[in-house]
């Protein structure tokens, strides 16, 4: 090879690491350059620091000739950062992965404003409950993220619910465009509700209850509303005191969901009177209860743990309601009026009649047949 001092010009052996004529070392300088393949740039060391450099083109200079036009930038304190950063100093914009709060933007300005409030409310409440993976790029996401996520943040099956229909509207714009294959929120598993939706308190449970309400409870007295007044958590949530008559014990203006329960006024029975005197009594401002829905949760079954009642969910309250009503002497088509419904087969979806009460029945019949043959 030709000795690197142009002035000499000597011809020395390969690889030497001085010409043996004018001894100009031969080795590559500090400055020598990093290449990173296929034209992407260069990342070199310039004292404690590294550097990158690209070449962007060829400008032609004051001589007439076409020199390379090479920006750089430095002070990375590794060569990893430099290299990271070619890219971006070549003019190629670093492409953002895309996030489920991404999606969630598109969802929120698009979708969400359509839905009801309560249903808004309940999914931006949901989205919070998701934000610890909610900016984590969606194809590094795994099932079991998913559903830790819901296992650890949900406190009831609606909750839960919630969460999933979130990420499902996530997912559905993540699939679309690409970003990822599957929907993942389709593989969540929901805790158990049929059981406990479709039960009932039972009456030493009402008890237990009571006991509390004569103990000042702050939350027990919405719980007996609703047992007694067939009232949703939604409809307790949105109701306002202008909208109770004592009078004529009635509220109206705040059902929800169907039609009938919107027209249909829900009845205050005698037993419910002192309760609803109660709520005026503790509850500040136009509303009976000034609470949203994922804090209504907690309270509630806070209030069930000092009742050492079974953690069943709010809706139970209304199947206690067509319980008591079913299983009384009153006609069946007033207790579809009382209960809203618009009809007898949901009526009869809401008496649960226990064990037993089944055994009382049997015997008062038991006992009326014995009775007529003496």
């Amino acid at each position: 090879m030709t000795c690197k001092n142009k002035k000499c010009d000597a011809i020395i052996i390969e690889n030497a690491l001085y010409c043996h004529l004018c001894g100009r070392k031969q080795t590559a300088s500090e400055r020598t350059l990093k290449s990173k393949g296929n034209g992407q740039g260069t990342v070199f060391k310039r004292g404690k620091t590294w550097m990158a450099m690209v070449t962007k083109g060829y400008r032609l200079g004051k001589d007439g000739k076409y020199r390379p036009y090479r920006p750089t930038k430095g002070g990375f304190a590794t060569k990893k950062e430099a290299l990271e950063y070619l890219p971006i100093l070549k003019g190629n914009k670093e492409k953002k992965k895309p996030t489920l709060y991404d999606y969630w933007e598109t969802y929120e300005n698009s979708k969400l404003p359509k839905l009801s409030k309560t249903r808004r409310d309940s999914y931006i409440i949901a989205k919070k409950k998701l934000d610890d993976i909610f900016h984590i790029p969606v194809d590094e996401l795994t099932i079991k993220d998913l559903q830790d996520i819901v296992n650890k943040k949900s406190i009831s099956y609606d909750t839960a619910k919630d969460m999933k229909t979130v990420l499902s509207h996530c997912y559905d714009y993540a699939v679309a465009q690409e970003d990822v294959k599957t929907n993942l929120s389709l593989y969540i598993e929901l805790p158990e509700t049929t059981e406990s939706e479709s039960r009932a308190f039972s009456k030493d449970e009402q008890n237990v209850l009571w006991k509390l309400y004569a103990n000042n409870d702050p939350f027990v007295p919405y719980i007996l509303l609703m047992i007694y007044t067939g009232m949703m958590p939604g409809e307790l949530m949105i109701a306002e005191k202008s909208m109770v008559n004592i009078e004529t014990q009635q509220i109206i203006g705040c059902g929800k969901k169907t039609k009938k329960r919107k027209e249909t006024p829900i009845i205050i029975p005698d037993i419910a009177i002192p309760i609803i005197n109660k709520i005026f009594e503790i509850s500040k401002g136009n509303k009976l209860i000034h609470i949203n829905k994922d804090n209504f949760y907690k309270e509630y079954y806070a209030c069930l743990d000092r009742a050492k009642c079974d953690k069943i969910p709010p809706y139970s309250c209304r199947h206690t309601t067509g319980t008591a009503l079913g299983t009384s002497d009153i006609p069946i088509v007033f207790t579809k009026e009382l209960m809203r419904h618009s009809k007898l087969s949901s009526t009869e979806k809401y008496v649960h009649v226990d064990t037993s009460s089944m055994l009382e029945a049997a015997n008062k019949a038991r006992a009326k047949k014995e009775d007529k043959k003496i």
